[in-house]
Parts: structure tokens; sequence; C-alpha cells
């Protein structure tokens, strides 16, 4: 990548990540990398593929498409998959505040679309209100910690409930149709989710509100 430069000395780490984190930088005319401890073992092909890589990526040169196959190959397998899930499961730290608003009780209104939408059959999840008034991330299901956290932006009165309800809905969905494997994607949002989630009477008002906030 750099023939013609000097070798830096180089010092590689294995750290206790929560997922398949790796890192470079260099400073003080060292390159310093760090890896996942969950990349320990992996096959030495691997091991080059993440070294070019990173190495690209510090010097900004462009990654070798076979390369970056190898590495997706192997970070989508089932058996890193699903180690990575209980990796996290087991690290991650996970800060809940609770499902009790000032104004809106989450696991009443779960309940509440549980009966609506799913028959009651869908078993409930932590629910927890975010610490912080997040805009960027209104919700998420978190399915190493099982655990659905709805921003606390919506707890307030002039939120419509219906709002509320779509967004706890839609992760709601997620519990029903988790992610799938196709090939190298992540189908995130199978085209049975997205026909669930058609189905909420006022998805139309619950977007608009959310594009408004």
């Amino acid at each position: 990548m750099r023939p013609r430069a000097p070798m830096p000395p180089i010092v590689v780490r294995f750290r206790r990540f929560t997922s398949l984190n790796t890192t470079i930088r260099l400073r003080d005319g060292k390159v310093l990398v760090s890896l996942s401890d969950l990349l320990e073992g992996a096959p030495e092909t691997v091991i080059h593929a993440i070294a070019h890589i990173l190495l690209a990526k510090l010097y900004g040169k462009p990654v070798d498409p076979r390369q970056n196959l190898r590495f997706k190959r192997f970070a989508s397998s089932a058996a890193v998959t699903r180690q990575t899930e209980l990796i996290r499961h087991a690290r991650g730290s996970k800060r809940y505040s609770g499902p009790e608003g000032r104004y809106y009780h989450l696991e009443e209104v779960f309940d509440s679309l549980n009966m609506r939408f799913f028959g009651g059959l869908l078993g409930r999840p932590e629910l927890t209100w975010s610490e912080q008034l997040a805009k960027r991330s209104l919700g998420h299901y978190d399915a190493a910690h099982n655990t659905i956290v709805v921003s606390r932006v919506f707890d307030r009165p002039s939120s419509p409930r219906y709002a509320i309800e779509y967004l706890l809905y839609h992760e709601m969905l997620h519990l029903k149709h988790p992610v799938k494997m196709r090939g190298l994607r992540r189908c995130v949002h199978s085209q049975e989710f997205k026909a669930e989630e058609a189905r909420f009477p006022q998805l139309a008002a619950a977007l608009a509100f959310i594009k408004r906030l």
C-alpha cells in the first residue's frame, strides 16, 4: 500500500469489545490496532483480510472487494453471529429508566397493542423510556437484552397516543419477525414485516407526526 514508506512499529491488542469492533490509528509514529477478542482464533485468511481493510482505511487506499467479502462472510456466519449476540448480552450494559413515564406507561400501551394485533400471544420484553430526549433514535429493539427502548421525547401531553402506539407496534414487529440473513445482507424489515406494519390504522398520521418532530 505504501511500498516506499518505512515500516512503522505495529502494536496489535485483542480487547474485550461487545462486538466485532476493529480500530486502527497512527500515533507517535506507531500503528496501534485494537481487535475484538471475538476474532482470536479466526482463520488466518480472515485475519489477513482484516489487516488489509484496516491498513487501506488508515492510508486512504481502496479496499480489495475480495478481502471485504471474505470478512463479511465470516462476520455473517451463523456461528459468529450467535457468539456475538451472546457476548453482547454478557458484556453489554443496559441502563433502564423503566416503563413508567410522566404521561404514558409503556407496559399499558404494550398490553393494549398485544391484545389488538397479536392476540395477546407476544411475550413482553423489558420496556423502558430512554434516559435522554433522543430525537435521532426514537425507538429500537435490542435483541441481545430483549429490550424495547422508546425515546422520552414522546412522553409529553402534546404527543398523540397513536404516535407512541405506532412506534411501539413497529418494535413489537421486530419481536415477531427477527432479523434474517439473506446471503451477506441482514434483512431487518421483511415483506411480512412491512405488510403487518401497513395494517396499523393511524400509520399515515403517526409518520406525519414523527416527521414534524
